[in-house]
């Protein structure tokens, strides 16, 4: 697509206004999102055992509202938080399209806490469920989430009140598959996410998982992957695209980025071909918020072969990266003899950084019950990250923006 084309359709989408495409059918929509992203409808792969065929990129409830219809048009297919939206706020594209040809998930949050300190409640959370369909209008979920996952593969094994409010729900026919999306607790002493989604899926009735992946991560995400391939188990990433919000807005890198072994890729949508090239990777969920950001991810997903400009721009990317944004492995975590979560104060800042969402990062990281004030200096961290990120100095910078 040329310059000018995309900035006829630029044009086409402020002329109509978020009110206006909110309000438009998908029929009418297909044209301009077709042109957006060079035509057709995103792939689809299988969801793990859950057999649902899913969109390789997913939709979140919390996009913005006149990016969710050009989504619908061009083949985005599953919802994330769905239960944020009630009879009277679902997207209308969504309720233009017949019910079983798309997916709808509900995430369940702990109780009486955040997700290091509130509990797992069975009852609550089937009230929690039955609510939430009981608003939506739809009468049922597709897909039935633990948010933030347990803290450990001991958790997970003793405490079933999460699994049988599914079983319940399911029974009434209110849910259908099971999944959670697993964050690290080395932090609280538990275990890392790519160790308790691995035993999930060999050991429980959890049909899928969500969790951090992105360019450069650690192999055992990678082995992660693996074993989800051969248990048929369902993944979506998330977090997938750190640093490349900051580097949008850094004139260096943009400079650097105009030359001409990166011509035709960029950081985000090589990012979101090299997601699509892993087979046991199942979908990504990334943040779209414009009618450029989603120009770029979905057109990027339309045509997943990486290119050698691709490779440079992850590259570039990385090196960008390099002492300054935390991917959120957690390695330093477990060296913090304060068990500061140090991944949750620098994810708060990505919101604020890459997702330019200040007012949501300050709000989260003033929940934190220990933050960038908790580091007491020591240097033990320090030497862990494999991305020579000086972790005490940054959790000082953290506390001024986000403090």
């Amino acid at each position: 697509m040329t310059h000018e084309e995309r900035n006829l359709n630029r044009r086409e989408f402020i002329r109509l206004g978020a009110a206006g495409v909110a309000a438009a059918s998908v029929g009418d929509l297909s044209g301009l999102a077709a042109e957006a992203v060079g035509g057709g409808k995103l792939p689809k792969r299988r969801y793990g055992r859950t057999g649902l065929e899913i969109s390789r990129l997913v939709g979140a409830a919390d996009w913005s509202r006149s990016i969710i219809p050009l989504a619908v048009a061009s083949g985005v297919n599953y919802w994330h938080k769905a239960q944020k939206w009630t009879a009277e706020t679902m997207p209308e594209a969504l309720k233009q399209q017949p019910r079983e040809s798309y997916y709808l998930e509900v995430v369940v949050d702990r109780v009486g806490g955040d997700h290091n300190h509130g509990r797992i409640d069975e009852e609550q959370h089937y009230q929690f469920v039955k609510e939430s369909v009981k608003n939506s209008g739809l009468g049922y979920y597709d897909v039935f989430k633990f948010h933030f996952g347990y803290h450990s593969i001991k958790e997970a094994k003793t405490n079933h009140g999460m699994v049988r409010a599914f079983e319940r729900l399911k029974r009434e026919g209110l849910v259908r598959h099971l999944a959670l999306s697993q964050h690290h607790y080395n932090n609280l002493g538990g275990d890392m996410a790519w160790e308790i989604l691995g035993y999930l899926a060999e050991h429980s009735a959890y049909e899928a998982g969500q969790f951090f992946y992105t360019y450069g991560d650690r192999k055992e995400l990678q082995e992660l992957l693996e074993l989800a391939g051969r248990k048929d188990f369902g993944t979506i990433a998330m977090k997938t695209m750190g640093g490349v919000g900051r580097a949008a807005q850094d004139p260096k890198f943009q400079k650097l980025l105009a030359e001409s072994r990166f011509k035709g890729s960029t950081p985000a949508a090589a990012m979101v071909r090299w997601l699509g090239a892993n087979p046991n990777l199942s979908a990504a969920v990334v943040s779209m918020k414009s009618f450029g950001e989603f120009q770029e991810n979905v057109g990027a997903a339309m045509r997943l072969a990486m290119g050698p400009h691709d490779r440079s721009a992850l590259g570039l990317l990385s090196s960008y990266n390099k002492g300054l944004t935390c991917l959120l492995c957690s390695q330093c975590v477990s060296r913090c003899p304060e068990h500061i979560g140090i991944a949750d104060v620098f994810r708060y800042e990505r919101y604020a950084r890459d997702y330019q969402d200040l007012s949501r990062a300050r709000r989260e990281y003033a929940a934190l019950t220990k933050n960038g004030t908790s580091c007491v200096g020591c240097g033990d961290c320090v030497d862990s990250c494999p991305h020579e990120i000086d972790v005490a100095a940054k959790l000082k910078e953290v506390h001024r923006l986000l403090g």
